[in-house]
């Protein structure tokens, strides 16, 4: 799909939304464990993340499974949320100062250390997903040249996903793409021929599974604004995404689509220069 008939595209997605209605397989399911305390303590941080998207709350949450890890080793579920756990944490610091950068590098490398480990034990699209986007993250303050290294590592963990459960986690590896493309130079997709269609493509895909998931068009906000320049595109989508009620659009998924919303607005205010919903 070329990005000059976005506009269409996303008329239809809006029309299809209000026929249709949520969509919710496909979400993250809370990890089990056969240990009570290692339970107890998963149960803990799965209570605290769907609460909202700080900083604070994904390291509280390391902190429980990493106790959960010692009570229960070589559950790989455990290991899988611990990668996750470790990416989000990272994804909510600030990034600024080489410090800053330097210090996000520690963490998504324990990021990818526990996907690895999850992946030894059982291989899962879950495992490999997580550690794509560790990896992903971890390069995205080095050169051009180790980002392009790294590049066959990520795709072909975030292939595997692709290939296994395109589903997962509503459409994960459309944002994974997307955001690549928003946080790395654009000479760097020319070096390792990245395909550009592809990652539009599977972000549309995401959207048109999950119309509900409101991450999504914030993720295909970021990279339209970025990558092509297309404001009107971004706007659009934003619109859309702002204009749901993130309490019944998709009751499962209260929370993250409610941090989508937060995060669209400083996106709308980022292009217009106006708060929400003023252009």
């Amino acid at each position: 799909m070329k990005v000059s008939r976005m506009s269409v595209f996303v008329a239809g997605l809006m029309a299809a939304l209000l026929i249709s209605g949520p969509v919710f397989a496909g979400g993250l399911q809370k990890t089990i464990s056969k240990n009570p305390e290692a339970q107890k303590l998963i149960d803990q941080a799965w209570n605290l993340e769907h609460l909202d998207n700080t900083a604070k709350i994904f390291k509280d949450c390391t902190g429980w499974l990493e106790q959960a890890d010692k009570l229960d080793p070589d559950n790989y579920l455990i290991l899988i949320d611990l990668s996750r756990y470790w990416w989000n944490y990272g994804d909510n610091l600030p990034k600024q100062t080489k410090e800053q950068q330097k210090f996000l590098e520690e963490i998504y490398g324990k990021g990818m250390t526990y996907a690895g480990k999850s992946l030894a034990l059982k291989e899962t699209s879950a495992g490999h997903y997580w550690f794509a986007v560790n990896k992903s993250s971890s390069l995205e303050f080095s050169s051009i040249f180790a980002q392009a290294a790294g590049f066959p590592s990520i795709k072909k963990n975030a292939d595997y996903v692709t290939d296994h459960d395109s589903k997962y986690y509503y459409g994960a590896t459309g944002r994974l793409w997307s955001e690549i493309m928003v946080r790395v130079p654009k000479i760097v997709v020319e070096m390792v021929h990245w395909n550009v269609q592809d990652a539009i493509d599977q972000i549309n895909d995401a959207i048109k599974e999950y119309p509900g998931y409101l991450d999504n068009y914030a993720y295909k906000a970021r990279f339209y604004f970025n990558y092509f320049e297309d404001k009107d595109t971004a706007i659009k989508l934003l619109e859309f995404a702002l204009g749901q009620d993130a309490n019944t659009v998709m009751p499962t998924e209260i929370t993250p689509n409610k941090v989508a919303q937060r995060e669209g607005r400083e996106l709308w205010k980022k292009i217009t220069g106006k708060e929400y919903p003023n252009k």
